[in-house]
């Protein structure tokens, strides 16, 4: 009996051996196979880490605003101070041809209703590997929507440009993107379509621009198709031109987005002619001024104008937008914009034509 049970115990130790000799092995495997992966990292520019090259930057955007005149008799007088946006922004070059970039954002509440604190969310979060002289950038980031408009014009302090202000499309999603080029800038993206959200559908969105600039010139076109949570089919065309000059920059934009709900026949149509001029007429001062035409039978049917931010429009109404403003840069990084914005409306196709909307706002701009 007892000779049973030792040869027992012998068989199960032997087991228990054989159990961790194998572990062992694993774990030896293991090893070899991410110190393997760790050599061959320098081949592709990732193991040269540069810790002492992280930079921390951002800017504020402060205004005080007063409403002069408004469709909405509630908003109409109201005035005070905001801001408009704080950009609080880290960036890292993990080697030379890889870096990173994490953007924090805070807003006031862009209506005239809500009693907020400024909350900080998530703007931008991606690795940009740089490859061949493109870039494939991975996480949330800026699509081709506007962001070449959005430079050129240069003053997203005093407004967004027409497709991000009127919420056609956002200013970030979250994918994968390829870009590069220099005479011939381009950018292609594949996305969630749900801006720097959490996703929630099946459907995805697909971008694509390609531009050509070349002595001050610069012109693009961009599409994006995509099939939204509620399985509605959009896409957006557009076409920009500008030209940048010693003496300042001029801008031109057409824009159509076609919205086609799920299930009918029935689309919503919605168009943007834009123009802008900015100035030089001193070392520190330049003249400001855009205007944009927004029409389409989507406007007068499909519209939820007061939902944008901070100048909240008519429901249902195709309308005229004005910007006048000057712009004086105090100093290096510190500018103050005084300006007005004003709202004309078309004659909807029911009710009466509403009232125009007049803003005259200061707005002070600085970096850090």
């Amino acid at each position: 009996m007892e000779r049973c049970e030792n040869r027992k115990m012998k068989s199960i130790q032997i087991e228990q051996n054989e159990y961790w000799r194998k572990v062992s092995m694993k774990k030896t495997v293991r090893v070899l196979v991410v110190a393997a992966a760790i050599a061959f990292i320098p081949t592709f520019g990732l193991a040269e880490f540069k810790p002492n090259t992280g930079e921390i930057k951002g800017y504020m955007i402060n205004e005080y605003f007063y409403v002069l005149s408004h469709h909405d008799g509630d908003i109409e007088g109201r005035h005070g101070f905001w801001f408009r946006r704080i950009f609080f922004t880290y960036n890292n070059q993990l080697s030379d041809t890889v870096r990173m970039c994490l953007r924090l954002e805070m807003n006031s509440a862009p209506d005239f209703y809500t009693f907020a604190v400024l909350t900080p969310y998530v703007k931008d979060a991606y690795i940009d590997f740089k490859i061949a002289g493109q870039h494939l950038i991975a996480g949330i980031q800026s699509p081709p929507s506007f962001a070449k408009i959005e430079d050129i014009w240069g003053y997203r302090s005093l407004e967004k440009t027409p497709l991000d202000l009127h919420r056609w499309t956002s200013s970030r999603d979250f994918g994968v993107s390829l870009k590069g080029g220099n005479t011939f800038p381009y950018q292609v993206m594949f996305a969630n379509g749900s801006s720097n959200k959490s996703e929630t559908n099946k459907g995805k969105k697909l971008f694509g621009a390609l531009g050509y600039e070349k002595k001050g010139f610069f012109i693009e076109a961009m599409g994006q198709y995509e099939k939204t949570r509620k399985e509605t089919e959009e896409y957006i065309l557009q076409g920009f031109a500008s030209y940048r000059g010693e003496w300042g920059r001029l801008g031109l934009q057409y824009a159509h987005w076609n919205s086609r709900p799920k299930n009918t026949e029935e689309s919503f149509n919605y168009n943007v002619i834009s123009a802008f001029a900015v100035i030089s007429v001193g070392k520190n001062l330049e003249l400001i001024g855009r205007i944009d035409k927004y029409f389409g039978g989507g406007y007068k049917t499909n519209y939820s104008g007061s939902e944008i931010d901070y100048i909240p429009f008519a429901e249902n109404a195709e309308s005229n937008f004005i910007i006048g403003a000057v712009s004086y840069q105090v100093l290096k990084n510190v500018w103050l914009i005084p300006n007005i914005k004003l709202v004309f409306y078309n004659q909807p196709e029911e009710g009466d034509k509403p009232t125009n909307n007049a803003y005259i706002n200061l707005t002070l701009w600085f970096k850090f």
